[in-house]
């Protein structure tokens, strides 16, 4: 079983939107308050994640189905949100240390990292199986 052009449609036009919110907001919102006002940054930085992870997911859902039958395993959506917050408490304990990200962001490049990275990969597993438990509930009507 294929997407209708409908929903493949929405899931294009989810696609392009959060991947502009994301390119708007990491390249004009961002660099106003990040690293220097990072709290008034704080929802900037959480629009930008939640935008970058729906890129994922809904690159996920476009792609065709391989196999058929089976639900696929939540690994990546595991290893993505492990990845996620083991990068942001790592940053905080950094940050605890005083090595701030105004002060030395280069230590924080490996956190930052593995935060987009861990979201990449929670969207991606999430977005597959919305894809195929969407698959098995159009097989089943």
């Amino acid at each position: 079983m294929t997407l209708r052009s409908g929903p493949k449609a929405l899931l294009v036009g989810i696609c392009v939107t959060a991947a502009g919110v994301t390119v708007l907001t990491h390249l004009v919102y961002l660099p106003r308050y990040v690293p220097a006002r990072l709290t008034r940054g704080l929802p900037y930085l959480a629009l930008g994640w939640v935008s970058y992870g729906l890129v994922f997911y809904s690159l996920a859902r476009l792609r065709p189905v391989e196999s058929v039958g089976g639900m696929p395993t939540m690994r990546a959506a595991d290893i993505g949100t492990a990845l996620f917050l083991f990068s942001v408490v790592l940053s905080g304990l950094l940050d605890t240390a005083g090595l701030t990200l105004a002060d030395a962001a280069a230590f924080h490049t490996l956190p930052a990292v593995g935060v987009y990275v861990g979201l990449a990969l929670a969207g991606w597993g999430f977005g597959t199986r919305t894809r195929t438990v969407n698959e098995i509930a159009a097989e089943r009507t």
